[in-house]
């Protein structure tokens, strides 16, 4: 069998020495059956759909930045937002 060298993150290989140890494979072995059948799903166009969502939602301004004062007191401050004259 041929031989290669492979970069692995740290994570990926952590659970390949975990899923090594249930199954009592060896991890070339187990790599390459990993590595099959998602070649062969990719192949036979059967990949998996991304679990990944993109959530997103419109960003609105929590300040008015063309008041200078309530600017800098935000900028300046520890985070906190001034209220605004009018509100409770």
């Amino acid at each position: 069998m041929p031989r290669t060298t492979v970069d692995i993150e740290k994570p990926i290989l952590k659970e390949l020495k975990l899923l090594q140890k249930k199954e009592g494979k060896s991890l070339g072995r187990l790599v390459s059956e990993l590595l099959s059948e998602s070649i062969s799903r990719r192949r036979d166009g059967k990949r998996r759909p991304s679990s990944f969502k993109w959530n997103s939602r419109p960003m609105k301004p929590r300040i008015d930045i063309s008041d200078k004062d309530v600017l800098y007191a935000v900028l300046d401050g520890d985070g906190e937002m001034p209220s605004r004259s009018g509100e409770s």
